[in-house]
């Protein structure tokens, strides 16, 4: 499959595209609690995942086994299954949000029972998710073929996440296959009104969340490693060395002769930055979804939306708005 012009935007761009779609995103949906619980469940589930990872290495690290063992294997189980789950919960608030763009509002069962018609094309969107991300780990880790590798892996992901953020609503709003959603693509490009021409083949927000932790983690870490150095004792469980040991720089100067690290306020304070971190992602691939299940929409069944908000919309595609009305306010009647 080819598209043109595909493009990624520089990491300046990502951050305010994010910005720009936490600030308006969820207010152009109506706040609807439906199309806000995918992200809820996802954010929760990466929650629990993470949580008990870290209560593994913790456990292990004491070498508490009753644990730290389940404890890891849970995680693992989760890290295997969140692809298939992710899947699942971006599918339903897709529908939900084509559904509220039509004046509808749908319940949590209904959006479970539209997603459960297409399982065979969920778990096949899944199982590549998980592939590919298994490929480029293992590219990565394979040398200096590896590196050149994991660049082209790295390159087919940017275009595969574009054509995801398609392929989820075609999937599940008109009921296409995996093949023929790809094959469309040409076809929706051809579609795309020439006020939005500039905004189809951009992945917005792409990779914004790495591009916003990277300092987090590095002030995390860093204030860890005060802590755990202010705490450290040779005698912790969690000792985690002295770097002045057999050093000519102990108690040289302001140094003094010993300088004991305990890693578990390291170790706490990377657990706390994963977890903004899955946060983060989750609320990132949410407004995603429904940016792109709107645009979607507006390319593919215009006609359907409610025509009031028709105009508006367009702002918002080109991400132009200012003051962006809810599409259906959180109390309006049920259909």
């Amino acid at each position: 499959m080819q598209i043109d012009n595909l493009r990624q935007p520089g990491i300046k761009e990502r951050v305010v595209q994010l910005g720009y779609l936490l600030k308006h995103t969820f207010s152009i949906v109506g706040r609807d609690p439906g199309i806000l619980r995918p992200w809820v469940r996802m954010s929760v589930y990466g929650v629990v995942m993470v949580s008990l990872f870290f209560t593994s290495v913790l456990a292990l690290w004491v070498n508490n086994g009753d644990i730290g063992t389940p404890a890891l294997l849970l995680a693992l189980g989760m890290f295997i299954y969140k692809h298939f789950y992710y899947v699942r919960q971006e599918l339903r608030q897709s529908w939900l949000v084509s559904e509220a763009l039509q004046g509808h509002r749908r319940t949590a069962s209904e959006a479970k029972a539209r997603v459960r018609q297409f399982k065979g094309a969920s778990r096949l969107i899944a199982l590549f998710e998980m592939v590919f991300n298994g490929a480029l780990s293992w590219a990565l880790r394979i040398g200096r073929v590896g590196v050149l590798m994991a660049i082209l892996l790295k390159g087919l992901r940017e275009v595969w996440d574009l054509v995801n953020h398609y392929l989820l609503p075609s999937v599940v709003i008109d009921g296409y296959g995996i093949r023929e959603s790809v094959s469309r693509m040409k076809r929706l490009k051809e579609s795309v009104p020439e006020t939005l021409a500039g905004v189809f083949g951009i992945d917005v927000a792409a990779r914004a969340v790495g591009t916003i932790m990277f300092p987090i983690y590095l002030l995390m870490v860093l204030v860890g490693l005060a802590i755990g150095t202010w705490m450290g004792s040779p005698q912790s469980a969690y000792y985690l060395g002295d770097p002045l040991a057999g050093s000519a720089l102990a108690g040289a100067g302001p140094l003094p002769e010993t300088l004991p690290i305990s890693v578990l306020p390291i170790l706490i304070a990377l657990w706390m930055g994963k977890l903004i971190s899955v946060v983060l992602e989750r609320v990132t691939t949410s407004v995603k979804v429904i940016y792109f299940s709107i645009f979607y929409m507006r390319i593919t069944h215009a006609e359907d939306i409610v025509p009031e908000i028709r105009d508006e919309l367009e702002a918002y595609l080109r991400m132009e708005a200012e003051n962006v009305e809810p599409v259906a306010a959180p109390g309006s009647p049920q259909s």
